[in-house]
């Protein structure tokens, strides 16, 4: 136990090493992880104000279609380390030491010996999966909890001697009831485990005449019939509260619908070998990976070599040791075909999901090795002399063979991990990633100075690096305000489709913020989107430029993006959320007014406690301390919506410094006066919902 803490003491430095330097100063790459962080983000800030009842609803969310668990966990981290995305991926480094600790000891526990343990343990350290940009433990997305919560799963399986054991078998259902609340599609994984070793253990019942064969296949069916009920009996009426949004992204989303094809396609997949052949060659060649593979040879061909020369057993003695661990190969079989069987099955491929088999197929061979390797020690004679100089009891040296080999694996395992981690470099250059944050970040702070609560967001091209959630993400972490936006063009349904130009010009009109870079560069991704565009961008680029302000221009991975927002007035002065007696004040940068002179103010207001509609009285404030030079301004009344139109024409001159106007009303109501609450302040109307800019008076 303390050699394995301090393997896990190495790991956790060289994990938050990574993270302090390589992963959290930059945006979370790839879609995925990035709506994983912002649920996580959303759901601390909820359970902040609502407490436990924001935990429940999280959990029993009918909304989920993935999973209900992951985002949970994610947040309750954040309670020991703080709303961050360093605590927020320490969920998946408390996993992966879980996966270690558990595998450690089904291999002790099955095998009675601690060096084939280690063995393991190397061998799980080797495994690529865990260091793969998508997916590794430094991705923060469902799939590495899954990853290891499957493999947890999988060795307590065998743990409990494939369900003999009655008490490990309920242990087993909780560690299942745990996997399939984290991921609901391993819910098919697990049920078919369940079945296959159910139907095995029929067979065996019914061929075997051992009676201690015989009572062993007896406990076998029990334990699977009481630990399946009780994982059916706890996650059936979970997904059935989620069914719907299970049928949309599922059925619909990888049977029915077209998505399936592009995300094929997108992996060059597109012939029926292709189909069938991807998650073999994904698994072994990018999950457990080369440098595993060869591991696992070398280890193999040592063992196999010990057992024919020093054993002298042939290849029938060989396998007879392996039925010792029969039932245990069987589990591990049904573990790792049926994923694979199911997913090939699935036309839309992943390179992430495939990785959930590969702690099953390390403890496969590392069984396997345990039970070939050589019985006979190695002895070296040591002459009579010599043994009665060293009061050497014994006729000679014993070789700790199989210890040196366990010592060695694991060194290069932990070399490994260690190498691994630290060759994980952010996914560009740092001026690149500068750049990426200073996008979003002025995105978000356009909305922030604003006062934008849900601002609508178009942008012409697909990538992970900017996106609405990308904004977000920055606006929570940089300037704490977590914001919602409202997506629009290149995002959801008008995302990687193609958009016909008619509806792409409606939504770049509803647009608060767009973000334009060019046509042709970098649209190599088989988006349908990409082709469309290509049809129409200079269209949307004439009225982008003929209906916005540029505020924002930089160059990513060589391509120009350009940040164009609707002309807005800053508001200040209201007092939360009313315009009171002492009046509002609007800023405006003065180029900006000059080319869009009418101000516009809208939002609803009951004006029947005035008396009447409020007249308001506009000036454009002096900056040397002058009266303000007075302003038209009106106000109209349409049921409780108010429009106030400030028009500035031949006020302001173009000039890069800011404008300021000042709005008072002619009279105001004390909500405490007239009976309605207790408040003292003296109010006028609601804040505006909109302060717009624009170049001719509205109708």
């Amino acid at each position: 136990m303390p050699l394995l803490l301090a393997l896990f003491a190495i790991e956790v430095i060289v994990f938050y090493q990574q993270v302090a330097h390589n992963i959290a100063p930059f945006y979370p790459p790839n879609f995925d992880q990035l709506s994983y962080f912002l649920a996580t983000y959303d759901l601390i800030g909820d359970l902040h104000t609502r407490g436990l009842r924001a935990f429940w609803g999280e959990l029993f969310q009918p909304s989920s279609a993935t999973g209900t668990t992951f985002v949970l966990q994610g947040a309750l981290m954040s309670f020991v380390g703080g709303t961050n995305r360093t605590a927020l991926l320490s969920l998946n480094l408390f996993y992966l030491l879980a996966l270690q600790f558990t595998f450690f000891h089904t291999v002790r526990a099955r095998t009675g010996d601690s060096r084939f343990a280690w063995l393991g343990t190397a061998l799980l350290l080797a495994l690529a999966t865990l260091f793969l940009r998508l997916g590794g433990v430094y991705d923060y997305r469902i799939d590495f909890s899954a990853l290891c919560l499957y493999g947890i799963w999988v060795c307590l399986v065998v743990w409990s001697e494939t369900f003999v054991l009655t008490a490990r078998s309920l242990i087993v259902a909780a560690i299942g009831i745990l996997l399939i609340y984290s991921r609901f599609f391993t819910i098919i994984y697990v049920a078919a485990v369940y079945g296959g070793l159910l139907l095995a253990a029929l067979v065996a019942l019914w061929l075997n005449r051992s009676a201690a064969d015989r009572a062993a296949a007896g406990a076998r069916i029990r334990n699977i019939l009481i630990s399946g009920s009780i994982v059916a009996a706890v996650c059936l009426p979970r997904l059935y509260l989620s069914r719907e949004a299970i049928y949309n992204y599922y059925v619909v989303g990888h049977v029915i619908g077209e998505e399936k094809f592009i995300r094929a396609h997108e992996l060059g997949i597109y012939t029926f070998a292709d189909h069938l052949l991807y998650y073999p060659r994904s698994i072994l060649f990018t999950h457990v990976g080369p440098f595993a593979l060869w591991m696992s040879a070398a280890v193999l061909v040592i063992a196999l070599i010990g057992a024919v020369l020093i054993d002298r057993v042939g290849p029938i003695t060989l396998m007879r040791r392996a039925r010792d661990y029969g039932f245990d190969f069987l589990a591990l079989g049904f573990a790792t075909l049926i994923p694979i069987a199911i997913l090939t099955a699935n036309v839309a491929k992943s390179p992430v999901v495939g990785g959930i088999v590969a702690a099953p197929i390390a403890l496969a061979l590392a069984l396997f090795i345990a039970a070939v390797w050589p019985r006979t020690e190695i002895v070296i004679p040591v002459p009579a002399f010599l043994r009665r100089r060293i009061s050497m009891q014994r006729s000679g040296w014993h070789l700790p063979v199989a210890s040196f080999v366990a010592l060695v694996l694991l060194v290069i395992g932990v070399e490994n991990f260690v190498s691994k981690s630290l060759a994980s470099k952010p996914p560009a250059s740092q001026i690149d990633l500068e750049r990426i944050t200073e996008l979003g970040k002025t995105i978000a702070t356009f909305a922030k100075d604003y006062d934008l609560k849900v601002p609508t967001l178009s942008s012409d091209r697909i990538v992970d690096y900017h996106n609405q959630g990308t904004v977000r993400l920055f606006s929570i972490e940089l300037l704490h305000r977590n914001l919602s936006i409202n997506p629009r063009f290149g995002h959801g349904e008008y995302g990687i489709f193609a958009t016909p130009k008619e509806k792409a010009l409606e939504l770049f009109a509803d647009s608060d913020i767009i973000v334009l870079t060019d046509p042709v560069t970098e649209r190599s991704v088989p988006y349908p989107m990409n082709a469309k565009i290509k049809e129409y961008w200079d269209d949307l680029a004439k009225w982008t430029a003929a209906n916005r302000v540029l505020i924002y221009s930089t160059k990513i991975f060589g391509i120009p993006y350009n940040v164009w927002v609707r002309p807005l007035a800053k508001l200040s002065g209201t007092s939360a959320g009313w315009v009171t007696s002492d009046g509002i004040e609007l800023e405006a940068n003065s180029a900006t007014l000059a080319e869009y002179p009418f101000v516009v103010l809208e939002g609803k207001a009951d004006v029947s406690v005035l008396g009447g509609t409020p007249q308001p009285t506009a000036g454009l404030v002096d900056p040397g301390g002058k009266p303000p030079k007075p302003l038209p301004a009106t106000i109209t009344m349409t049921g409780q919506t108010y429009r106030i139109v400030i028009d500035t024409r031949g006020a302001v001159q173009p000039s890069f410094c800011p404008s300021k106007i000042k709005l008072t009303f002619d009279r105001f109501f004390v909500p405490s006066k007239l009976g309605i609450n207790a408040d003292i302040r003296e109010l006028v109307i609601p804040t505006p919902d909109k302060h717009d800019l624009l170049r001719t008076a509205p109708e």
